[in-house]
C-alpha cells in the first residue's frame, strides 16, 4: 500500500488535471489487477452475489465476498500476477475511501458496481476516454523527434503542433508544460495515442496551412474551446500571420487611437512563411505522392479543396478592403483641404486657426496610414496568390 501511495504521488508533477487523474487511475487499475478483469466476468460475479438492487446498501462482508469471487477467478487465469488477499484488501480500502467517506461501513450497490466496472478490462472510449487513451498509448512508438528533449522515437503520447510545421512534443514535456523557443502552450495541438497514418499526416499538414492564414476575426466568428486547459489558437495573443498585423479600424474613427503598423515586420513575416512553405514542399513533395493511398485520396483532396475555398474567400475579402481604401483615398484626393491663402483671414492667435492646423495634420497622418494599409494589403494579396498557386500544385500532385 505504501508503494502504491508513493507511485501515485510521483504523478503529481503532471500539469494537467485530466491526464494526472487518468495516469493515477491507470496506476491504480494495474495495482488492483482489475486490468485483467473482463467485463463479462465482473457481471457474472455481481449476478452470482445477487447484487441487482442498485439503491440497496452493501456492507463490508458482502464486499469482501464478492471481491474474493472476482480475484479467485483471476488467480485461476493469471496465477503469477494475482495475490488474492492483497488485492481484496487494497480494493476494499480503495472502495471505502472513495464511496464511504463517513466511515459507516456500508456503500450502495451502484457505487460498488461503478468502481469495479470503471476499472475493469472493457471498451471505455465513450465514458472514460482519457483513461482508455492512456492505456492505448503506453506502448505506442511514434517515428518522430521531440523538439524539446530530443527524444526519438517518441514513446507514449505524441503531441503535434497545428501551428508550426514539423513540431512534436513527447508526453513528458507536454505534461510538465515545457515548450521550445517560438512555441506557446495556447497554440493548437493534436494528441496521438497510436502511430499516425499517412492520411492523418496530410490532414494535419492541411490544418497547419490553414492556421497560417486564419485571422483573429475568423476565430471570433467560429469559437470553439478544446478540452485541454490550455488556450487554443482562437484565444491566442499574437497569431504569427501577416493578416493579424493589419488592423481594420473604422475609417471615420480617430486616427490617433489606431495602432501603428510595422511595414518591415509584416514583410519579414510574409517572407518567413513563404520560405517555410517552400521548405515543406521540398521535404514533403514526394512523401505526399507516395504515402496517400487510393482510399484516402478522396477525403484528402476534399480537405485541400476546402482550404482553397477558405483562401480564395480571404483573397476576395482582402481585394474588397483594398478597393474600398483606394476609393476613399481617391475621394480624399478630389476634395483636398483648402490651402491657407484660400481660407478666411483669421488672426494667427485665434483658436479657430489652431483647430484648422491640427485638423489638417490629423488628416495628413490618416492619409499616410491609409496609404500604408493599401500597400500592405496589395503586397499580402500578391503573396496569398503565390501561396494559392503552390497549394494548387500540391493538389495536382496528390491527384496523380
Amino acid at each position: 500500500m505504501i508503494e502504491l501511495y508513493q507511485s501515485l504521488a510521483d504523478l503529481n508533477n503532471v500539469r494537467f488535471s485530466a491526464y494526472r487523474t487518468a495516469m493515477k487511475l491507470r496506476r491504480l487499475q494495474k495495482a488492483l489487477c482489475l486490468d485483467l478483469l473482463n467485463l463479462s466476468a465482473a457481471c457474472d460475479a455481481l449476478d452470482q452475489h445477487n447484487l441487482k438492487q442498485n439503491d440497496q446498501p452493501i456492507d463490508i462482508l458482502q464486499i469482501i465476498n464478492c471481491l474474493t469471487t472476482i480475484y479467485d477467478k483471476l488467480e485461476q487465469e493469471h496465477n503469477n500476477l494475482v495475490n488474492v488477499p492483497l488485492c481484496v484488501d487494497m480494493c476494499l480500502n480503495w472502495l471505502l475511501n472513495v464511496y464511504d467517506t463517513g466511515r459507516t461501513g456500508r456503500i450502495r450497490v451502484l457505487s460498488f458496481k461503478t468502481g469495479i466496472i470503471s476499472l475493469c478490462k472493457a471498451h471505455l472510449e465513450d465514458k472514460y476516454r482519457f483513461l482508455h487513451r492512456v492505456a492505448a498509448a503506453e506502448t505506442a512508438k511514434h517515428q518522430a523527434k521531440c523538439n524539446i528533449c530530443k527524444e526519438c522515437p517518441i514513446i507514449g503520447f505524441r503531441y503535434r503542433s497545428l501551428k508550426h510545421f514539423n513540431y512534436d512534443i513527447c508526453q513528458s514535456c507536454f505534461f510538465s508544460g515545457r515548450v521550445a523557443k517560438g512555441h506557446k502552450m495556447h497554440y493548437p495541438m493534436v494528441e496521438y495515442c497510436t502511430p499516425t497514418t499517412s492520411g492523418e499526416d496530410v490532414r494535419d499538414f492541411a490544418k497547419v496551412l490553414k492556421n497560417k492564414f486564419r485571422t483573429k476575426r475568423y476565430f471570433a466568428k467560429h469559437p470553439r474551446m478544446g478540452y485541454l486547459p490550455v488556450q487554443t489558437v482562437l484565444e491566442g495573443d499574437n497569431m504569427e500571420t501577416p493578416i493579424t498585423l493589419i488592423n481594420f479600424w473604422p475609417v471615420d474613427s480617430a486616427p490617433a487611437s489606431s495602432p501603428q503598423l510595422s511595414h518591415d515586420d509584416t514583410h519579414s513575416r510574409i517572407e518567413h512563411y513563404a520560405s517555410r512553405l517552400a521548405e515543406m514542399e521540398n521535404t514533403n513533395g514526394t512523401y505526399m505522392n507516395d504515402s496517400i493511398s487510393p482510399n484516402e485520396s478522396i477525403e484528402e483532396r476534399s480537405e485541400l479543396e476546402r482550404i482553397f475555398a477558405d483562401l480564395e474567400e480571404e483573397n476576395r475579402n482582402l481585394q474588397a478592403e483594398y478597393d474600398r481604401l483606394k476609393q476613399q483615398h481617391d475621394h480624399k484626393g478630389l476634395s483636398p483641404l483648402p490651402s491657407p491663402p484660400e481660407m478666411m483671414p483669421i488672426s494667427p492667435q485665434s483658436p479657430r486657426d489652431a483647430e484648422l492646423i491640427a485638423e489638417a495634420k490629423l488628416l495628413r497622418q490618416h492619409k499616410g496610414r491609409l496609404e500604408a494599409r493599401m500597400q500592405i494589403l496589395e503586397d499580402h494579396n500578391k503573396q496569398l496568390e503565390s501561396q494559392l498557386h503552390r497549394l494548387r500544385q500540391l493538389l495536382e500532385q496528390a491527384r496523380h
